[in-house]
């Protein structure tokens, strides 16, 4: 008979001893041989080697997955060293160039735009200026310019005298004279 918290008893279930020593069945127990009983131990034995080996199998599972992954960040670590080398090295390329040889370049591009602007382009440019002065004078000159001259003074003097009526027929009244028509 067991007893359990609380007081109550319990008779067919066993008790806490029970539990320790439990007793084989009778054909388990024969020794064979004089070895005694060895299933249990060979039992525990054989169990303790597949779980042994699944676990080192795990084990190794694991430790290959960190160290891919380990590969993995040292891969993306080592890359983006050489993404800032190169970024470094353009920029030191370009201040280079531009103090070293891009400055030649430059100035050299500098020299032959200022010897094409004082040589051949500027005679070029000399010469439309004359063309087009020589161009303006002959225009001067035309007898259509002459024309347009003689109707833009003859369109001044009629305006002028046309105001100066307008200012004495204001004071005085309409004058009739000979001199204005």
């Amino acid at each position: 008979m067991s007893s359990w918290g609380g007081g109550s008893t319990f008779t067919n279930l066993p008790s806490w001893s029970d539990s320790f020593n439990t007793k084989l069945p009778s054909s388990l127990n024969t020794p064979t041989g004089g070895g005694g009983n060895m299933l249990p131990l060979a039992l525990g034995l054989g169990s303790s080697v597949i779980s042994g080996l699944f676990g080192m199998g795990q084990a190794k599972t694991s430790a290959s997955i960190a160290q891919a992954q380990l590969a993995a960040q040292n891969a993306a670590m080592l890359e983006g060293r050489e993404q800032n080398k190169g970024q470094l090295a353009g920029a030191l390329f370009n201040k280079l160039f531009d103090v070293g040889s891009g400055g030649d370049i430059s100035f050299q591009r500098e020299k032959d735009a200022k010897m094409f602007e004082v040589g051949p382009y500027a005679e070029r440019i000399r010469g439309l200026e004359r063309q087009a002065a020589k161009d303006a004078r002959l225009a001067a000159i035309s007898p259509e310019s002459k024309e347009r001259a003689r109707f833009d003074n003859r369109l001044a003097i009629d305006r002028e005298i046309a105001a100066r009526r307008a200012q004495t027929d204001a004071m005085f009244g309409p004058i009739s004279s000979s001199y204005f028509g």
